[in-house]
């Protein structure tokens, strides 16, 4: 008995590969729910919601159709949904392609990195991974795979540089500004790793590859492409069988004709000798919404076409399982007498429904969506399964498909429900996002330089306007992780939530409470994983493990031989000998993510009173970390970028702990 093929949900192509950690990740697509988007995140940077709520940087940006509702930026933590810059601009009917390019480096700090290509026809969401038939196209390309010649090798990087041409093209068309914000410490988390993933897209693209597979409709529409793309992949002989299937067909009033663009696709292959012209041709649909279909049964019959539901899948999802068709494909291959194998395939998946504006049509404000996909070769598929064929090579554990039945009664099929209205535009705000700062009343929420904050209003917890002035705008609840501002755009109202950052650089971030001195330590010894805590009150994922300690507040100083009270001492320079121990050895790469961790764990001991027992003693205890002998070689003085970076986080923290003006220890620089 053939072994069953395991489901790849599309949530798994977000996993980080072994020996790499998450860099930075593009996603475009219709339509996305914040399930998903968890799930994915939490895959793609090992870290739980709660964690990076409390690290309060993005590593996601997704760019979804305009009419999608704004997803808030509490909502997903490390993600960053993007707004249309300029709606009466939008260069697209509907931004309908559902593509992810994620950046991978590796965990040894020595350049290496890996990035990944997922094209999708579902959307991200959770009724994808739950209730859809769905495809999934990807591939990965690593630096060491530059020195290569192989051609596979070539053909990948033609199909990355084709994708980052589309994500550059989208990235003019939104509003980036918010990826700006987290330049306070140059090189952490945002900055740095969208760089380096836009210089690995470009050492990627090969200087003379082949036609790419990926493909969108900027310049034309996927029909018109489909004859070149085919013999780009595959020879140019016809075949005998063609599959179409798409979760959305054409609309308008029934009119019992041939569907126009499925009539289209199987014309042109004629046309351009891929198709025979007595070719086998299934038409895959969803018998209970599947538009002009439902009164076209008896003309694509004439025409010798079978109208099938498509395939359960059951190998994948189990006898018992009732998904949806929604992935929009094409499968073309020949059937020869006595053989099991498919004789030259080729297979195009995407975002675009056989329809004129996902497939016939270019893209267009008014016509033509904005669609991704690919079409491909793929070897080595057979028919039907049996004892003697890999179950992951037969095309039915692979496509929708299936040839045990047809629909021969048109009652059988129903049109369906349209397409849901289309709801306001998710526009760009007047200001991305706001600035917290405390005051003796409470704190000042303040636009970014150069923002006129006449242009919007921030409104308090009760949606009225907060009172503003030349410095910002008064806030007197407790420091908030988002806020609603409300603005004018061509006599229409627009309301929307913007993430605040924190003093820390942090943005909608949850927060940071006070630690005791062995917890703060906990939250510094795994550095670059991630502190361990998830589910604690204060949702910072920096809680120690299960053992708990005596806070500060209860280890009251004693008096020794001396007189001199030792604990709190020796409490603070452990402290302070654990972290020159651990800075040492930290990779350069992850340098500005120690100082960013550093910065944030001893701004939590500010109130601890073995602090508070140093300033009694008139000592700066976070001046031995100054000393060149603690610090990298990469950071030993100011003269380097690192350098400067992580002094100017000691001055901060020295700010904080009100220990700037006081004598080093022992005298130390």
């Amino acid at each position: 008995m053939a072994k069953p093929v395991p489901p790849l949900s599309l949530i798994q192509y977000f996993d980080v590969p072994d020996d790499y950690r998450s860099g930075f990740c593009w996603m475009c697509g219709y339509s996305a729910d914040a399930l998903f988007l968890n799930q994915a995140i939490e895959r793609f940077t090992r870290e739980t919601r709660a964690q990076r709520a409390s690290r309060g940087a993005l590593s996601v940006a997704l760019m979804l159709d305009p009419g999608h509702p704004a997803i808030c930026p509490v909502e997903v933590p490390g993600l960053v949904h993007l707004p249309i810059a300029q709606e009466s601009a939008r260069p697209f009917r509907l931004l309908h392609a559902k593509v992810a390019l994620l950046g991978f480096r590796h965990a040894s700090g020595d350049g290496r990195w890996r990035v990944r290509l997922v094209v999708s026809t579902g959307n991200w969401t959770r009724q994808t991974v739950e209730d859809s038939l769905d495809l999934v196209w990807s591939i990965d390309v690593a630096s060491e795979d530059l020195e290569t010649e192989d051609a596979d090798v070539i053909q990948r990087r033609a199909d990355f540089s084709a994708a980052w041409s589309l994500f550059a093209f989208l990235q003019a068309q939104f509003d980036l500004r918010i990826l700006d914000a987290t330049n306070r410490l140059p090189g952490v988390e945002t900055q740095d790793s969208m760089h380096k993933l836009a210089d690995w897209m470009e050492a990627c693209a090969p200087k003379d590859g082949p036609p790419a597979r990926f493909i969108d409709n900027r310049a034309s529409s996927f029909l018109a492409q489909l004859p070149h793309a085919i013999h780009a992949v595959a020879d140019s002989a016809p075949r005998n069988y063609l599959a179409m299937g798409s979760g959305f067909f054409e609309g308008g009033l029934p009119n019992r004709q041939l569907p126009a663009v499925l009539g289209k696709i199987v014309a042109t292959l004629r046309e351009h000798r891929a198709l025979t012209g007595t070719a086998n041709i299934d038409v895959f649909v969803n018998p209970a919404a599947c538009q002009v279909v439902a009164s076209a049964l008896p003309a694509m019959n004439l025409q010798g076409w079978d109208v099938r539901a498509a395939a359960s899948m059951a190998p994948l999802f189990g006898r018992h399982a009732s998904r949806s068709l929604h992935a929009k494909f094409l499968f073309s291959a020949s059937e020869k007498s006595g053989s099991n194998s498919c004789h030259r395939p080729w297979v195009y998946l995407g975002s675009g429904n056989l329809t004129g504006p996902g497939f016939d049509k270019k893209m267009s404000r008014d016509g033509g969506n904005l669609e991704a996909g690919v079409v491909f070769a793929p070897i080595g598929l057979s028919w039907y399964a049996n004892a003697d064929v890999a179950p992951e090579t037969v095309i039915t554990n692979l496509l929708p498909v299936h040839w045990d039945h047809s629909i021969d009664d048109i009652d059988q099929l129903s049109v369906g429900e349209g397409m849901p209205p289309h709801g306001p535009p998710f526009v760009a705000p007047p200001v991305a996002w706001v600035v917290w700062a405390s005051t003796p009343e409470g704190g000042r929420l303040q636009p970014p330089a150069g923002t006129t904050a006449t242009d919007f209003e921030i409104l308090d917890p009760a949606e009225q306007p907060c009172y503003m002035d030349e410095t910002g705008f008064s806030w007197s609840a407790a420091k908030p992780r988002q806020v609603l501002i409300r603005w004018t755009l061509e006599g229409a109202e627009h309301r929307c939530l913007i993430p605040v950052m924190d003093e820390f650089g942090r943005l909608a971030a949850s927060a940071l409470t006070a630690l005791d001195f062995e917890s703060a330590w906990w939250a510094l010894e795994n550095f670059p994983a991630v502190a361990d805590g998830d589910d604690g009150p204060d949702d910072t994922g920096d809680t120690a493990p299960n053992d708990p300690k005596k806070p500060d507040s209860e280890a009251a100083p004693s008096a020794g031989a001396g007189g001199v009270s030792s604990y709190p001492v020796r409490q603070m320079m452990e402290l302070v000998e654990r972290i020159a121990s651990r800075q040492t050895v930290v990779l350069q790469t992850d340098w500005p993510a120690w100082c960013a961790r550093l910065e944030q764990t001893l701004a939590r001991l500010e109130e601890s009173p073995v602090l508070g027992y140093f300033r009694t003693l008139d000592l700066n205890p976070l001046s031995p970390l100054r000393v060149p002998a603690f610090r990298p070689a990469y950071a030993e003085t100011g003269e380097s970028a690192y350098g400067a970076m992580y002094e100017s986080m000691l001055t901060r923290v020295d700010a904080r702990w009100k220990t700037a003006e006081l004598p080093a220890l022992g005298g130390e620089p």
